[in-house]
Order: C-alpha cells, then structure tokens, then sequence
C-alpha cells in the first residue's frame, strides 16, 4: 500500500512511541502505576532522633529562650516538673545528657534526689543540641579534684570534703550554675555549683542543700565541710573560667 507524506509521518510517529516502550522491560513500565495506585505500601522511614549531636564530646541540651520543657519519670510518661530557660540562680538551663533513647534523653538535674535520673524530650523547637570536651573528676578518699579536657587531666589539685556527719555524695552529677563576686565570704571567690544535695543537713543550718565546689582559704585535705567541696581560690577560679554549665562531674568515695 501506498502511503502518501501525512500517513509516513503518523507512521513515523507510532514506530517511535512503539520503540521507546520495547526498549523497557515489561515490569518497569507497568511500576509507575502500581506505586501511584498504593503509596503506602513503602516501608516507613526509619525513626531519627528529633535532635543530632555531635560526633565527640560529652553531648548537652540547652532549653532554648523564651521556652520551657517537661522532665518525665519515663520517655512519655508523667511530667514530674517544667523548668524554664534560666535556672534558679539565672544561668542557662543546660543539662548533661547521660543517655539518649527514641527521641529522648535522661538527664541529671538538681530538682530530684541524688543519682535520679528524669527524661526529656528532644524537640528542637525547644532544645538546641551541643557537646563539651570538659569534664571534672572528684576522689573523696585521695582528697583531689581533676579537670578534664579530652579525655586528658589538664588540673589536678587538693581538696576538702563533707565531714564524716555531712559528707561529700557520690555519683554522676553536672554543673547548673558558676557563680563570682557577691558571695559569703566562706564560700572564697567563686564558686561552681552541682546537681547534687546534701540530704544530711546538720540541724541548724541555712545555707540549703546544694553542693557546691567552692573557693576557700582553709585548709586543705580534710574532711571539714557539711558537703561541698573546697579549693584554692586559684583552681575555682580555673574552673569557672573552663567549665560551662553542663560539664559533667564524676564524684567517687
């Protein structure tokens, strides 16, 4: 049969189309449909944590300002407490970040009891992540503190501790607040507070539960103080200069 030029050009055309499509396996050309026809069934993406760290360090999480988050018994379960982006002393909220799971990290904090964690959720409309290199290292029974940085003591210096009736408690804590200039005198120059308390207050007296590492010009290597730790001026005064709220702190008996 004789085709005039409009019928070569409509054949010209089909044999196109025709050759694009066999030059794709059957099952490749029929997925397009399948897929829009049943979306769901992609396997869901993988769960991320709501907030990354970063690779090194100890990691932290700062309540962002303006904001406030919920310390929960367990990841959803009851909310224990709100806290807000400054602490009670007007630092930062930051807390150190023991362990993570899910979405959500368990947390020292200076509103419960000693060695209690509580968990928090990591939502970055509330939270910015970080991590710190600091860390300091406290041995009650040799009398010495040591700063960390790394991994490696850069610090390492004389201590005195909770007498015998009040002592020094043990355990994973971190540091809330710095404090410089303004203080009792008893307390030195400065001081670094902790999550940690002292549950074992002599009666009498005022001056609250919170362990502190704190300058002094007594002495030294002894068990003289109802809980907190004192240094030389000189090494508190380091650490305020070193560690940011945050910092992890080791205190071993």
């Amino acid at each position: 049969m004789k085709l005039n030029r409009r019928g070569r050009v409509l054949l010209a055309l089909v044999g196109a189309t025709a050759f694009a499509a066999g030059c794709e396996d059957d099952s490749e050309v029929a997925a397009p449909a399948v897929t829009a026809q049943a979306p769901a069934s992609r396997p869901p993406a993988p769960k991320r944590p709501l907030l990354e760290f970063p690779r090194s360090g100890n990691p932290i999480v700062t309540v962002k300002r303006g904001e406030r988050v919920a310390l929960y018994d367990v990841p959803g379960g009851e909310v224990l407490e709100w806290v807000h982006d400054e602490t009670e002393f007007g630092s930062p909220t930051v807390f150190s970040v023991s362990r993570e799971r899910d979405g959500w990290a368990a947390v020292p904090t200076a509103h419960f009891e000693n060695g209690r964690l509580v968990w928090i959720r990591l939502d970055p409309k509330r939270l910015r992540a970080d991590s710190l290199h600091t860390e300091i290292e406290i041995d009650l029974s040799d009398f010495q503190a040591t700063l960390m940085y790394r991994d490696r003591a850069i610090s390492t210096f004389s201590i005195s501790i909770g007498m015998p009736t009040a002592p020094t408690p043990t355990g994973s804590f971190a540091v809330t607040d710095t404090f410089r200039g303004g203080l009792n005198p008893a307390y030195g120059c400065c001081a670094v507070a902790l999550t940690a308390r002292q549950i074992r207050l002599p009666s009498g007296w005022l001056g609250g539960d919170r362990i502190a590492i704190h300058g002094t010009s007594g002495a030294l290597g002894a068990e003289i103080s109802n809980g907190c730790v004192r240094a030389a001026d000189e090494e508190v005064n380091n650490l305020i200069e070193t560690v940011p709220p945050g910092t992890p702190v080791t205190i071993r008996g």
